[in-house]
This record gives C-alpha cells, structure tokens and sequence, in this order.
C-alpha cells in the first residue's frame, strides 16, 4: 500500500504519449480512422501501454489527437484521455 506521499508522487509523474495511425484496409470502414495512442512511463525504454481507437468521426478525431499529441500528461489526465476515447473515439 503506498503512503499519501507516494500516492502524490505517483499521480504527479509526467507520462509521454503518442498517436500512431494505423491502415485501416478493410472496404466496409472505408473513411474510418484507427490507431493506437503509446504510453510511456517514466523510465520506459518501449511504450508500456497502448489505448486503441477507431472512429469515422476523422475530422473531430484529428482536433482531439492535434490537442493531446506528443504531450507529457499526468495520470490524471490519461485516465480522461482513455475515458473520452472509450466514449468517443471507439467504436465497436
């Protein structure tokens, strides 16, 4: 269990992410847009984490990947990344 201090540390750790778009081939999602956004802890040599997206909203995806690309966010802020990308942006 961690002490209050440690909990603080945690959640104040900046954590890099990164979209990657990925081809989305097959005819029947034809103007879809799928992908990953990485996840990189401090101190990770690899990505640790990926959260999945596939949408054909495009245009309003593209403003929200524009907005949060390639930034150092805390947990608390990838915890709303991956709740808006689960409402949003993932469509089964």
């Amino acid at each position: 269990m961690f002490t209050n201090s440690e909990r603080s540390d945690l959640m104040s750790k900046k954590i890099f992410i990164s979209f990657i778009e990925e081809a989305v081939l097959n005819p029947a999602y034809q103007g879809y847009i799928g992908g990953r956004i990485e996840v990189s802890y401090p101190g990770d040599v690899y990505p640790s984490q990926e959260i999945r997206f596939f949408t054909k909203d495009v245009k309003g995806f593209c403003s929200f990947r524009d907005a949060w690309d390639m930034l150092d966010i805390t947990q608390k802020d990838l915890d709303y990344l991956r709740k808006i990308v689960r409402e949003i942006y993932n469509e089964p």
